[in-house]
């Protein structure tokens, strides 16, 4: 038997070795670890993961896709840039698609996955309470994700990508602690739930929106104050007027 040239033997990579750097580039990218702008070696990288080249080139080419990394040529990439119109241009998708999302889903939640969200919310109100930053955001997303769920599978993969890349923004640019976050969410988060728990579907479509719409404002206010947000403010106002 000949052994397989190096090139080949890339190719078979174990696809759980791109999972892994997929997953572990992508938080360190959504949580600043690697920072908009940073080149990325792929020698240093793949020596960091302990993975190979060819599972790393694959991890880079999904995170391309998904628009966390910028490609410059076959062996050159950096995380994407901020920019304020990608930032208008993704709440303004995220309002109108999370909104419709909680619309169609609310009608076809049971009592346990009611319950669910009164769980996450408690969690959250708990994390918060004793300031713990990153346990915070595990159930706040999982919330969110949670109200859209029986949505439909595209749906929710759309908004789980769209969710992704806000809170890299919201990381970014927001430098509050969990208390004042919870204090200006926790409202929010909890009216929501609660025009889920009632039925009313276009209730917790506004209700989300105007939420949504609020972070992103506030994460503008602070990444950009004199940019104006015509998207955003368009997709709250269509959201919101239904």
């Amino acid at each position: 038997m000949t052994a397989q040239p190096a090139e080949a033997a890339e190719k078979t990579a174990h696809p759980d070795e791109v999972s892994r750097a997929h997953h572990a580039l992508r938080r360190a990218i959504m949580h600043g670890e690697l920072r908009a702008g940073d080149p990325l070696s792929q020698v240093e990288l793949a020596r960091q993961l302990g993975v190979s080249r060819g599972p790393l080139r694959e991890a880079l080419r999904i995170l391309q896709r998904e628009g966390f990394v910028q490609q410059e040529s076959q062996h050159r990439a950096r995380v994407s840039a901020f920019s304020d119109e990608d930032l208008d241009d993704l709440y303004a998708m995220r309002i109108s698609l999370e909104a419709l999302a909680i619309g169609i889903a609310v009608p076809r939640m049971s009592e346990e996955h009611l319950q669910r969200l009164d769980h996450l919310l408690q969690e959250m109100d708990d994390k918060a309470r004793i300031g713990d930053v990153e346990q915070w955001e595990c159930p706040h997303e999982q919330f969110h994700r949670a109200l859209v769920h029986p949505s439909g599978p595209r749906i929710e993969r759309e908004l789980a990508l769209l969710s992704d890349h806000a809170t890299r923004y919201r990381l970014a640019f927001v430098s509050w602690n969990p208390l004042e976050w919870q204090a200006d969410t926790s409202s929010q988060h909890h009216t929501i739930a609660e025009a889920v728990k009632s039925r009313d579907a276009n209730a917790a479509a506004r209700a989300l929106a105007t939420h949504l719409g609020r972070t992103a404002l506030v994460v503008l206010s602070i990444a950009s104050p004199t940019y104006e947000p015509v998207r955003i403010r368009r997709a709250l106002a269509a959201a919101c007027n239904q």
